[in-house]
């Protein structure tokens, strides 16, 4: 797992971004879910890099690592507030 003081490379943060601003655009007030965390990050890695493959794979993975875990009463507005601090702020 990558250390938390570590930006992601480039790919995983123009993926935490992408996710971070479909969070964002779609039903921001409503709450963020672990689940939901899990199935953008599979979606978006598998869109970048075709699903299935392992670069895809690696994404998703990559993506896991970073992306922060869910507090419980987080909106999903506050988490890609999250994403794109791990991403490495609004850069």
């Amino acid at each position: 797992m990558p250390e938390r003081t570590r930006l992601p490379d480039a790919d995983t943060r123009a993926l935490l971004q992408q996710i971070a601003a479909r969070l964002t655009a779609e039903r921001p007030q409503h709450p963020m879910r672990p689940s939901i965390r899990t199935a953008l990050a599979l979606t978006f890695a598998a869109r970048r890099h075709g699903y299935g493959t392992a670069r895809a794979e690696l994404a998703e993975e990559l993506l896991l690592a970073f992306a922060p875990a869910v507090e419980v009463g987080t909106t999903r507005k506050q988490y890609a507030a999250e994403l794109r601090q791990a991403a490495g702020g609004d850069q």
